[in-house]
């Protein structure tokens, strides 16, 4: 699998990930809101961990740092 997530973008999808999981325990009392929740945060967490995002792979989109081109 090839990396499409830069290191900075990575740091965000976790600090996002751990915001939403957070929302999940508070709003526990609401389960679409919490299931939501909960099912994002992995999702986030998942792409920032192997720092891999098939969105990304679809649109084209890298945000890693640019390889230097030879002459």
């Amino acid at each position: 699998m090839q990396k499409n997530v830069g290191r900075l973008d990575a740091c965000i999808r976790g600090a996002l990930a751990i915001v939403l999981f957070v929302v999940a325990v508070v709003f526990n009392r609401s389960p679409v809101i919490s299931l939501a929740a909960a099912l994002l945060a992995l999702i986030l967490m998942g792409t920032a961990l192997t720092r891999s995002c098939p969105l990304y792979r679809a649109l084209h989109v890298d945000s890693t740092t640019p390889k230097p081109q030879g002459m």
